[in-house]
């Protein structure tokens, strides 16, 4: 994988030359920096979590008109939720919303993954409402992780391939000898889909806090030091520039 920042490249679209390379199929965002948005305007973090959803809006947008056909946000992680649910009550809120936003907007197909089972019974009842009413709607797919763990993601998927083969009455040796990746892959979140290709991490924080383990293996990975209220088309115009020069190789 290769690594930039939004300090390698100038942030004015008309400074960059022709992109040599089409945009990525799939585009990850870690939306990460509203706390610390809302400390520097001495503001609440509901006010923070507001500005950063309307964003979601205009980030899709700008997608479609880049070609970008799989999109996958990652606003709140299971580790979140474990530390303190009361911490990130609001941000739960504005996830709601956002997602009946998306869904009534019936602009994008929607995917909602990760441990929701974490989050109280009645945002969890709303939110999954809001993302199956979004479900079937023609265009990109947007995938929103709520709760996600990456960890989790791949012991769940070993659980349900050991389960199915419990049910053929699978020897574990025979599991053992013939098992492939690419049948784990299978029982993962987001099978079916591309690989992700790009991922926009915000905050200028640079690690990639267990998202997606498995299905980033060969992304590349762009960190921008602006904090996600303020992410704008400009800092999003650049990670396109920065993932059309790189040379993937793939692991190779």
């Amino acid at each position: 994988m290769t690594i930039s920042s939004a300090a390698d490249l100038p942030l004015h679209p008309a400074e960059y030359p022709p992109s040599p390379r089409a945009s990525p199929r799939h585009l990850a965002v870690i939306v990460d920096g509203n706390r610390r948005w809302a400390r520097d305007h001495r503001t609440e973090a509901a006010a923070a979590y507001r500005r950063g959803g309307d964003r979601v809006h205009e980030l899709l947008t700008w997608c479609e008109e880049a070609g970008i056909g799989v999109v996958t946000l990652w606003p709140l992680s299971a580790d979140n939720l474990r530390r303190d649910p009361d911490d990130v009550r609001d941000l739960v809120q504005v996830i709601t919303e956002v997602v009946g936003e998306l869904a009534n907007a019936r602009r994008w197909q929607l995917n909602l993954f990760g441990d929701t089972a974490l989050l109280g019974q009645v945002e969890r009842r709303r939110i999954y409402d809001a993302a199956q009413r979004g479900s079937e709607i023609p265009g990109i797919t947007v995938n929103i992780a709520v709760a996600y763990d990456g960890r989790e993601d791949i012991t769940s998927a070993v659980r349900s391939l050991l389960s199915e083969h419990a049910r053929l009455g699978t020897p574990v040796a025979a599991i053992a000898d013939t098992l492939t990746s690419d049948e784990v892959a299978r029982h993962l979140a987001l099978t079916g889909q591309p690989p992700v290709d790009l991922i926009i991490r915000t905050s200028g924080e640079q690690r990639l806090s267990g998202f997606l383990p498995w299905q980033t293996a060969y992304s590349e990975l762009y960190f921008c030091d602006v904090n996600w209220p303020d992410f704008t088309r400009a800092q999003f115009d650049a990670a396109l520039v920065s993932y059309g020069r790189r040379s993937r190789r793939f692991g190779q």
